[in-house]
């Protein structure tokens, strides 16, 4: 080797720094170019283009054509096409070839992100689905141009259990953090380097080679390797070649190359083409003929893994290796009464920054609270945190992470355990879960007597108690906002419940159609909507109330020490069935017998639920009440018949005007209003009609001004969502006459009284 450079590389003094590597002065550009990556690069040199189409910035788990997993973290090489313009490195850079030909600028690296947890979700799916151990980044993109967002990645796949590899050339160092979280990752770095390198890249490549070894990261010399020619510039890459051949662990890379590269037309450079090569081209500089040019599956080299001894003698002695843990090390598990002022403030946040999920336990508003702190050797390892409410009387397990190269099922069961025990008050306990988490798991929580009682999304909702004591928890997360979606899976779920327990009691007094009771509905007879539409009537989709629907409004809008329920123009059983379930007083006005009696007799079990057959314009209820309710006829809409087959004298819906049915209509609204006590809630659900024209009669806008006029605030104006099935079927037709079909009710909460004493007279939530 010539000894100039021998002398060169072995200058150890320099290792580790830029010093005479300056990618920005080897591209001939000031540095204030650089600034915020907004400038135009070379094509091809002396040229200038604008920048074309940027990478996505959207992560993708993909399997490449050697089938391998790749998770590029950073797609595009800003710092190597400033130092090799024409080509990328070597001009060879397959990489780059790929981008001009999909029209991607590979000039500008782009990060590559999470959309949101379902996204991450199907990523990972893709990932355990794959066979191989281990998974590949910078195959598209040098991570180094940002070494924090990758160690996040890889982070966010650690509860995987695949290795991942990095390669890069190191335009941008890692920062000693980087370097201790990635081996606490358990991560393989590739250190891409070459005989075609200057000097300078192989003085500084060699010395983070040298620097990820001392970290303690397995760190491999990926040689980008040619079979030269007799050229003094081919001697010159030799010796260079051989150097680092020499820096065990390698991986011989052969360099795929064009005919028409330059130096292969000088013979600088020899090729040889094997068909077997899979990937870069068939064209290949062979150093000798031992380089695998096959699919990874097969490959003897598997990046530097060493998957056997790496990874699976760690997973087979697991068990052993923790228990071993447990007794040499002491462990610890401290209980603060707040993060704040317990002198781990920092330790938390930087750990729950670090994790990602349980970031929200480094926010101030968020340390207030409990935790348990675990240390193991004095050192500060992890924690969770926890709240003990005695307003909502109910215990809650917050966020809680253990530091990777720390974490064990063992040592994390033992530090919810210590947690649990805090709860003296024997509250529920209540805790969010996530299959896809590497500490919170549905089934770790599951072995200490959790149930889920919501799935929502990738989340499992869980109580240690009984379920009736996180129901309210159950009914805001399917209502949530103003509008209420009524053919979701749990507001189903819950609707069937109910159906179910009236059907029962319809059985049991000989009720037929319990749920309908004696309503011929507008889905009945040969005019019906269902018959116009699909060609046949639909009894058992007759107007019925929502059960569902019922039960929220009882639980949100009852004020704790409420008793008692008044219901005019009572009509269906729902309502007064679930109040009557919950242990309340439900007094309905109803003007048919045939409902009255029907209801009454479902009711039965029930001693302080019943039906008054009366008219509910004039009718006045004896005593106030807690709550009014009410889901009024929707003007000529449906009809209401009693014994004889007619409509009673007085029911308003067979009134000949809509003006007299909403003057009946608001004259018993006025009565329950004054039958309401003060500070409680007067609801209505209520929807609109249409006049023979299609033109709307507008009751629900004048039922929200009625009930200001009277005093009340409109507080909450809700939409509920039913089916639009028949209603697509429908505007098929209605669309031609510009008219839309209507496919929501509303449900108008009003409030009598002072609003601020709300919080203070009805049931807290708690958190959800």
């Amino acid at each position: 080797m010539n000894t100039e450079y021998q002398e060169f590389l072995n200058n150890k003094s320099h290792l580790g720094t830029f010093d005479g590597f300056d990618p920005i002065h080897q591209a001939g550009l000031s540095g204030g170019k650089l600034k915020g990556k907004q400038f135009l690069l070379f094509d091809t040199p002396g040229q200038w283009i604008p920048r074309s189409n940027l990478y996505s910035n959207v992560l993708t788990v993909v399997e490449n054509g050697k089938g391998v997993l790749d998770v590029d973290t950073v797609k595009g090489c800003t710092m190597g096409m400033i130092v090799y313009p024409d080509g990328g490195c070597y001009g060879e850079c397959y990489a780059y070839k790929n981008a001009r030909t999909y029209g991607f600028d590979f000039n500008t690296s782009v990060s590559r992100q999470f959309m949101g947890r379902e996204h991450k979700g199907t990523l990972i799916k893709i990932m355990l689905q794959h066979k191989a151990e281990w998974y590949r980044i910078g195959t598209a993109g040098d991570p180094c141009h940002d070494w924090t967002h990758t160690v996040a990645i890889i982070n966010a796949f650690w509860h995987l259990h695949k290795v991942p590899v990095i390669i890069t050339k190191h335009w941008i160092p890692m920062e000693d953090w980087h370097i201790e979280k990635l081996r606490s990752l358990g991560a393989v770095i590739n250190t891409s380097t070459s005989g075609l390198d200057t000097d300078d890249e192989i003085k500084h490549r060699v010395s983070q080679i040298e620097r990820i070894r001392e970290g303690g990261i397995r760190s491999v010399c990926r040689v980008v390797t040619c079979s030269y020619g007799s050229s003094e510039w081919a001697r010159i890459c030799k010796e260079k070649q051989d150097y680092l051949i020499s820096l065990a662990p390698i991986i011989d890379n052969p360099l795929r190359a064009r005919k028409s590269n330059p130096h292969v037309i000088n013979g600088d450079i020899i090729l040889t083409r094997k068909e077997e090569s899979v990937g870069g081209g068939k064209y290949v500089s062979l150093r000798d003929e031992t380089p695998y040019l096959g699919k990874c599956g097969n490959c003897p080299d598997q990046c530097g893994v060493n998957y056997s001894a790496l990874f699976t003698a760690k997973k087979e002695s697991k068990m052993e290796e923790k228990q071993k843990q447990l007794f040499e090390e002491k462990v610890e598990y401290l209980y603060v009464k707040s993060v704040i002022g317990s002198g781990y403030e920092d330790d938390v946040s930087r750990l729950a920054l670090e994790d990602g999920i349980a970031h929200r336990a480094a926010r101030k508003n968020m340390q207030i609270h409990s935790a348990i702190i675990l240390k193991i050797d004095d050192e500060f390892c992890g924690f969770m945190t926890f709240q003990n409410n005695d307003i909502c009387k109910e215990f809650c397990l917050l966020q809680s992470v253990i530091h990777p190269s720390r974490y064990t099922d063992e040592l994390y069961k033992g530090m919810v355990l210590e947690v649990i025990a805090k709860n003296v008050n024997s509250y529920p306990a209540i805790m969010t879960t996530d299959p896809k988490s590497k500490f919170e798991t549905p089934k770790l929580f599951e072995s200490l007597g959790f149930v889920t009682y919501l799935k929502m999304g990738e989340f499992h909702y869980m109580v240690h108690g009984e379920l009736s004591d996180v129901r309210m928890k159950l009914l805001a997360h399917i209502t949530m906002t103003n509008v209420w979606n009524s053919v979701k899976g749990d507001w189903l779920r819950i609707k069937k419940e109910w159906k179910a327990r009236i059907e029962e009691a319809g059985e049991k007094h000989s009720i037929i159609n319990p749920m309908y009771a004696s309503r011929d509905g507008c889905w009945q007879g040969s005019a019906g909507f269902a018959n116009v539409v699909t060609g046949h009537s639909h009894n058992g989709n007759a107007s019925v109330l929502d059960s569902t629907a019922c039960e929220v409004i009882l639980r949100f809008f009852m004020p704790k020490d409420g008793q008692r329920i008044y219901n005019p123009f009572g009509g269906g059983v729902q309502f007064g069935f679930v109040a009557g379930a919950y242990g309340y007083e439900y007094v309905a006005s109803e003007i048919r017998q045939n409902q009255c009696d029907a209801n009454n007799k479902l009711c039965s079990e029930f001693k302080n639920v019943k039906w008054i057959k009366s008219d509910s314009s004039t009718y006045k209820p004896t005593g106030m009440f807690d709550l009014v309710f009410t889901c009024p006829p929707y003007y000529k809409v449906e009809k209401y018949l009693d014994y004889d087959g007619s409509p009673p004298d007085g029911e308003i819906n067979s009134l000949d005007t809509y003006e007299k049915f909403r003057d009946a209509l608001f004259c018993g609204y006025k009565i329950a209003i004054d039958s309401l006590i003060d500070n409680c809630f007067f609801v209505v659900m209520t929807g609109d009609s249409r006049d023979k024209n299609g033109a709307y009669y507008c009751s629900e806008s004048e039922t929200e001004l009625f009930l200001k006029d009277q005093g009340l605030s409109v507080y909450n104006k809700i939409v509920y969502l039913e089916s639009e099935f028949t209603r697509l079927a429908q505007a098929k037709k209605t669309l031609n006459y510009r008219k839309f079909p209507k496919c929501e009710q509303k449900i108008i909460v009003a409030y009598k009284g002072d609003i601020s004493a709300i919080k203070d007279l009805y049931i807290p939530v708690g958190r959800l």
